[in-house]
This record gives C-alpha cells, sequence and structure tokens, in this order.
C-alpha cells in the first residue's frame, strides 16, 4: 500500500457478515476518504450476500484470502468472538492494520500475544471498545479533572440484558463495557498502563445446563483506594448505568452508558451532604452526518463512526497506537477481566 494512497482513501476489508459488521459497514461507507472494498466470510456464498447489499466491490470465501488482499489498509475483526485472536493475528500478519470488535480475546494472555504481533510488525492495533470514542466520555474526564464533584472515591457500573445466557460469556460481552468504564474514571490517565487495579471480590453464576460460561458476574475493584463496583449479566436487565461518587458530588451517565450521549453532574454540599444544587445537564448528539442506511442492529451505532474515524486518522498519520485508547490500557482492562474471571471462578 502506498503512502500516497493512504494520504487520500483509506480501504478496509470486513471479516464477517453479522449483525455489528452490518452496522459498522453502513458507518465506513459515509465516513471521508475511506472505503469498505472487501468483505470476507468463511463461505464465498455469504461474503456474496454480504457485498451484494452493500456495494462492496472485493468479496473472499475465506478470511485469509481477504487479509491478504494488497489494496486493505485495514481490516475490520467482526468475526465469532472465539475467533478474533486468531484472526487479529491472520491480519496483523499479512501487514494490515486491525480493528478489533470486543472482546479481543478470552484472556490477558492471548489478548498480549495480539498486540506484541502487532508491535513487532509496527501496525495499529485497536481494541474496538468503543466507548473510549464518545465526546460523553471526554467530558467525563474533564469534569474529573476540573474538581466539579470534589476527590473521586467510588464509581459503578451495570450493563445487565437478557438476550444471550448460555450462548456467550457475559463478562466478555458486557463486563468488558463495566471494567473499561471504571478504569476510565478511577485510574490516573496520565498512567499508559492503565494503573493496575487489584480486584478484590468476585462472584459469578454459570449458565445452567452445565456450561462453563457465566451468565452474571460481579466485582469489586480497588484503583489505589478509590473503589470501583460494577455487575453484568446475560439473563436478566438492569437500567446499564454507570455512576462516579466524589466528595462534592456526582456523574450520572443513563442508559446507554456504554455509547453515552447525556451525563448528568449534580453538586452536593452542607450538613450530611443534603444541600443538592441544580442538576447540570451535558448532551452530545450523535453525527447528523451519519445516517441509517439500513436499520442499525444496536443502540447509538452512528457512534461507531467515533472509533472508526479515529483508525482512519492513525493510519493515514502512520500511528501504531491511539492516544485515545492505548494498548497499555488496553492490556489493562483484560487483565482486569481475566482475574475477575480466575476470582469468580474459585468463589
Amino acid at each position: 500500500m502506498s503512502s500516497s494512497r493512504l494520504l487520500s482513501t483509506v480501504r478496509w476489508a470486513v471479516l464477517g457478515t453479522g449483525s455489528i459488521a452490518t452496522d459498522m459497514t453502513q458507518i465506513l461507507k459515509q465516513l471521508p476518504s475511506c472505503e469498505v472494498h472487501a468483505a470476507g466470510s468463511r463461505s464465498i456464498e455469504s461474503a456474496t450476500r454480504f457485498a451484494d447489499k452493500w456495494d462492496v466491490p472485493k468479496r473472499y470465501g475465506s478470511y485469509e484470502d481477504a487479509c491478504k488482499d494488497p489494496d486493505v489498509d485495514v481490516v475490520y475483526v467482526a468475526t465469532p468472538s472465539l475467533r478474533h485472536p486468531a484472526d487479529c493475528l491472520l491480519a496483523l500478519n499479512n501487514g494490515k492494520a486491525v480493528l478489533c470488535e470486543k472482546s479481543m480475546a478470552p484472556n490477558v494472555d492471548s489478548a498480549r500475544e495480539v498486540l506484541e504481533v502487532a508491535k513487532a510488525n509496527n501496525l495499529l492495533f485497536v481494541h474496538g471498545v468503543w466507548s473510549r470514542f464518545f465526546p460523553a466520555m471526554q467530558k467525563i474526564r474533564e469534569i474529573i479533572d476540573s474538581g466539579a464533584i470534589g476527590d473521586v472515591r467510588s464509581a459503578r457500573a451495570s450493563f445487565c440484558q437478557n438476550d444471550g445466557a448460555g450462548s456467550c460469556s457475559a463478562l466478555l460481552e458486557t463486563g468488558i463495557y463495566c471494567a473499561q468504564f471504571l478504569q476510565w474514571v478511577l485510574s490516573d490517565p496520565s498512567d499508559a498502563t492503565g494503573g493496575h487495579p487489584v480486584v478484590i471480590g468476585a462472584t459469578r453464576k454459570n449458565h445452567a445446563e452445565q456450561s462453563h460460561l457465566d451468565e452474571h458476574v460481579s466485582a469489586l475493584l480497588d484503583f489505589g483506594g478509590r473503589m470501583g463496583t460494577f455487575e453484568c449479566s446475560l439473563a436478566h436487565v438492569s437500567e446499564r448505568s454507570a455512576t462516579v461518587y466524589g466528595t462534592k458530588g456526582v456523574i450520572e451517565v443513563p442508559f446507554p452508558f456504554w455509547c453515552p450521549t447525556k451525563i448528568k453532574v449534580t453538586a452536593m454540599s452542607g450538613a450530611g451532604s443534603q444541600v443538592w444544587e441544580e442538576p447540570v445537564e451535558h448532551n452530545f448528539p450523535l453525527p447528523n452526518d451519519i445516517k441509517p442506511l439500513a436499520p442499525f442492529n444496536f443502540v447509538n451505532s452512528e457512534g461507531l463512526s467515533y472509533e472508526a474515524g479515529e483508525v482512519n486518522t492513525c493510519v493515514r498519520e502512520g500511528l501504531t497506537e491511539t492516544p485515545a485508547f492505548s494498548s497499555g490500557q488496553c492490556l489493562d482492562i483484560m487483565r482486569i477481566i481475566t482475574e475477575i474471571d480466575e476470582m469468580s471462578k474459585a468463589n
């Protein structure tokens, strides 16, 4: 791939033809100087159906062939989650930058292998925890740093939905969003490693029928004296919100906290912290230049444009890390998930 072409058009291959691949393809087709060049699937029939629907010029009946296409700059890995490490390595070993859907790996060791290969090959790798790229998340950090809610002492996040028990792990599907939120609001943002929190406690309920997969997990984390709690589930529902608690107030992030467009800040003071000031609401409308070309499958999918746009920028600038979500922070989230998984199995 030539640097001159990278400055004009970034060409993507989409691996996988499911719901999230459908939403992301709609986004990529609307970003400036960006092209969905190839679709890869495990069968040529599936790849062709997808490519025909979305007017993608190249279609491949194997992921390997899509990754070998010499005109592809970035591979979007949207295959079944257990395939993610292998498919990321396939793309990286063929010289492609990678945006991988969460979770990038089942555990920290597998994630580390992928990141080490990306570093060795001097290639961009971005873990698709899209929360990190939303403007509202940046505002939350600004509010914390401003001291508007005093010293942050704790935070919580809840992501429970009844739509997948038995088919996948709640910890990897929804828990990863809780872990990243707690890392974002409780860690020192200047620490590129993520802050290395300690998992204090974790418990789980497994799927029925002797499945080894978790359906409900709760955890307690210690970020250097700042405490974080979360729960995730694929067998029942919650309000799917998050809150940051400080000595002078709180930040509330309502549904959907993992792809937020609204936050509310309430200052509290006086005896017993019973004087509540009028809440200040901050709104962040989704990009108005992104429209669904067909019904989106997921809430706020327009916001996928934030992470995809960041990847395009990094590729054009020759970056191997995105400043918004470093490999160190990514790896530490995977370490948190792995330690919670191990501790909850032991309890």
